[in-house]
């Protein structure tokens, strides 16, 4: 199996996410299956990043921690990179720019800066010229770079100077070709998307029909809103960037209540100032979905880094008792789906619904085969302008056995549609009638067994394995590999994977683990949060597996932490 990892190290500014995305594309147009991880720091300019790749003939969905291949930039932590490289890899710099002075075999001194001076003049072509090296060490057709180079440049001086640049690297890379392994193109594969969690996030959204999203920057969400922005006129929906998170979530409800699927995206600490607004949509019943982007926290925390520590603030955010859906995303395959599904259960229950996506999630690059677009219904509880019509009397929240009410908006039909915070009577006038209330609470809260019955849990792995692993949102791909290499070894484990948690789903989580003895979370959060929901849900106890250092699971750690807590 062709399965090779490589890392850009440099500084921010240096175009190492541009660099590392079109070896990245390259790669997958050559027919294989690439995985991206952003590493930065949270600065503009200077401090020490990485893009790394890992680039295999079949699917991969988790990094790695050592690298065949090392290219870096810049000097700062270069021993830590070195350490991450493998050894019989290859790193290569420019020492005549680093001056490095590291003794290593493994390290090719490659001109980078005189090769991009020659070319195109400036000093910035020197990725372009060092990602020319790895597509000549890998035997990778160099045209499909510079097809890449011809669509992303359209200055055409520009274009060429990234092109000879790169001809020049390719040239030199070609002398080490094949000693860590070679990429040739594989005919006739087929067509795959390249592209992170947040692009796929705003192209799920648009294949559910969105038409309002309405959002304050804050990262790692941001990219989700640029991405439609630039697509808005195209794709028919308004984008609209608001002067904080309150005004950004009441907007999407103000679209929703109009009648057009709305949502916002944002962090936590941007969802901590949308909790009343949530609230509002609890009573009022208005659909809505908000994808959050989990980061370290709390407070400002690691703005660039990974956790998954948002899981029960979603869950409980937003006072008073009222039913929400809370979904967790794995990748870029699954938040598609997911944040089109997310659309029909607000829609159809007239609930918040929360996607929890995260930093890996967010800024990691899959590949990914062409979305079905067949597998995105369309599910509504919006009532029709014929059937509103034939009505003697609207009833905005009329009582029903399944809990779910009649939806109009305002101007669909000559009835009137009264929303309140306050709570209501069917017509939707405010009361306080201690009868009307209990019933009505009561009447919000029958749709949570009825989509709680809707979810499925994931299951993969050996079923009646004693212990049962158990994970959530972007942890799941890197345990699903982890589970495989220990089955090799002869360490069977039963693999729970949950992306439908609130409310939760019970019966069917019980059934997944009804052969197991022992239950072990692991997620990415100290406080064990997936965990006290299982019991809190279940009665079951767990064991706790987790990390909190800002950075996601690596294959290799993840293997022997779980081999170590199950041996």
């Amino acid at each position: 199996m062709t399965d090779i990892s490589i890392r850009l190290a440099g500084a921010a500014g240096q175009g190492l996410l541009s660099a590392g995305k079109l070896l990245g594309k390259a790669c997958v147009r050559a027919g294989y299956h690439v995985f991206g991880v952003q590493d930065s720091e949270s600065r503009i300019r200077a401090g020490h990043n990485f893009f790394q790749l890992r680039i295999s003939d079949v699917p991969v969905w988790a990094m790695k921690k050592q690298v065949d291949l090392l290219v870096t930039l810049d000097k700062e932590k270069m021993s830590e990179d070195l350490a991450a490289l493998k050894e019989n890899g290859i790193a290569i710099l420019d020492s005549a720019t680093l001056k490095a002075d590291i003794e290593d075999s493994r390290i090719v001194d490659v001109p980078l800066r005189q090769i991009a001076m020659n070319t195109g003049k400036k000093p910035i072509y020197s990725n372009s010229a060092a990602v020319g090296f790895v597509f000549g060490a890998l035997g990778l057709d160099i045209e499909l770079l510079n097809s890449l180079f011809k669509a992303r440049f359209k200055d055409e001086a520009i274009s060429a100077g990234n092109i000879d640049a790169a001809a020049e690297g390719y040239v030199q890379g070609k002398d080490h070709n094949g000693k860590i392994g070679s990429l040739p193109t594989i005919e006739g594969a087929p067509k795959r998307l390249f592209l992170n969690g947040n692009e796929a996030a705003a192209l799920g959204a648009i294949s559910a029909n969105m038409k309002f999203i309405s959002c304050y920057p804050m990262s790692p969400s941001t990219g989700i809103i640029t991405y439609l922005a630039n697509v808005e006129t195209t794709a028919g929906i308004v984008t609209e960037q608001a002067e904080d998170e309150i005004a950004a979530v009441n907007q999407a409800v103000g679209a929703s209540m109009a009648g057009v699927r709305a949502m916002t995206s944002t962090s936590g600490g941007g969802m901590a100032l949308m909790s009343e607004t949530i609230s509002l949509c609890g009573i009022a019943e208005v659909p809505l979905v908000i994808i959050n982007c989990q980061r370290g926290g709390p407070g400002t925390g690691l703005p660039t880094r990974q956790e998954q520590a948002d899981l029960l603030f979603s869950t409980f955010t937003g006072h008073g008792d009222f039913p929400r859906a809370v979904l967790a995303a794995t990748n870029a395959e699954d938040i598609f789906y997911l944040t089109a599904k997310a659309f029909n259960i607000a829609d159809r229950y007239q609930i918040p619904v929360i996607v929890l996506s995260d930093q890996h999630i967010a800024d990691s690059f899959f590949t990914v085969d062409q979305y079905n677009l067949d597998k995105v219904p369309m599910e509504t509880s919006l009532v029709s302008t014929r059937a509103l019509k034939q009505m003697t009397e609207y009833k905005r929240y009329a009582i029903t056995e399944s809990g779910i009410s009649p939806r109009a908006y305002p101007g669909q039909s000559e009835h009137l549609v009264f929303t309140d915070s306050h709570e209501h009577v069917e017509t939707g006038h405010i009361t306080d009638d201690p009868q009307i209330r209990k019933a009505m609470v009561e009447k919000r809260a029958r749709k949570t067994a009825k989509l709680s019955a809707s979810y499925a849990v994931q299951q993969f792995g050996t079923s009646k394995a004693d212990v049962a692993v158990v994970s959530w949102g972007s942890t799941g791909d890197t345990l699903k590999e982890v589970v495989l290499q220990l089955k090799d070894k002869g360490v069977h484990l039963n693999h729970v994977h949950l992306t439908e948690i609130w409310p939760f789903p019970a019966r069917q989580f019980n059934a997944a683990v009804e052969n197991s003895k022992r239950i072990v979370v692991v997620e990415g959060n100290q406080s064990g949060q997936l965990a006290a929901l299982i019991t809190q849900s279940t009665g079951k106890k767990t064991e706790l597996l987790p990390k909190y250092d800002g950075r996601p699971f690596i294959v290799e750690d993840l293997t022997a932490a779980v081999a170590e807590v199950v041996k």
